[in-house]
């Protein structure tokens, strides 16, 4: 009787599966809807970005029809430079947001967004490009940002660009293995893997297409991309990993 009762308990914890691990290139608050998810699902989850953030100075900006934000990041940083020169917020512009994660941001600190785009930037381009025939767009970025919306906007169309916030890879970083990796921007992407190599079985999930696109270019072609660019569209495609079990 014992030794069936041993050689069932080792079939039983023979099969566990052990939980699986996760890095994600942005740092977690114990709020974020990515974490609350993930750990849910029995995922051990660390995050850190793999880049420093450094507001930079402006005195003046154009006044324009429009505000386009890349990110919830860049309103910050533009909110914070109009502060510190003694701007106010341009209450009459209009502000557009490339996808539903940057409109929350937005929409979290009270601003209105008329216009919110997929995360997708040749469809978020080709959707917002005849809301704004003969007036103005401003693009608050990074410096080192790829500008995804501009380059893909029709030339005739009046952009100017204000750049708000200084973003530069770290060159001192440590990370936990991981079987999963999710990357958040390119630049992320490339920090990590100029540091450490694709590991045997790991998989790559990325925020959008410039971030599968450079992680293609760094030699890793399977990668499962979010449906949409949010905390909650990476949490899902991680799921649509498990479920799949493959790219």
């Amino acid at each position: 009787m014992m030794a069936n009762k041993w050689r069932r308990m080792c079939v039983c914890y023979g099969g566990m599966k052990k939980n699986k691990s996760l890095f994600i290139s942005r740092k977690l608050s114990p709020k974020s809807v990515f974490l609350q998810l993930l750990q849910a699902k029995g995922y051990q989850v660390s995050g850190q970005s793999l880049i420093a953030f450094e507001p930079m100075d402006f005195s003046t900006y154009p006044t324009t029809d429009w505000i386009f934000f890349y990110s919830a990041r860049a309103a910050e940083y533009f909110s914070f430079g109009l502060e510190k020169s003694g701007h106010s917020w341009p209450s009459a512009t209009k502000i557009a947001a490339i996808g539903g994660g940057t409109a929350r941001g937005l929409q979290a600190q009270g601003w209105r967004v008329d216009f919110i785009g997929n995360g997708h930037p040749a469809a978020v381009a080709a959707h917002f490009a005849p809301l704004i025939q003969g007036q103005t767009v401003l693009f608050p970025r990074a410096k080192n940002s790829k500008q995804s919306i501009q380059r893909l906007l029709p030339p005739q169309l009046e952009t100017l660009d204000l750049i708000v916030y200084r973003n530069e890879p770290k060159s001192q970083f440590s990370i936990p293995p991981a079987d999963i990796l999710v990357f958040t921007s390119p630049m992320n992407a490339k920090t990590y893997f100029q540091k450490y190599a694709m590991a045997k079985g790991q998989q790559l999930i990325s925020i959008g297409a410039s971030t599968s696109q450079a992680l293609v270019e760094l030699g890793h072609p399977q990668v499962i991309e979010a449906k949409e660019p949010s905390e909650k569209g990476l949490a899902h495609a991680v799921f649509r990993l498990a479920e799949t079990g493959s790219h």
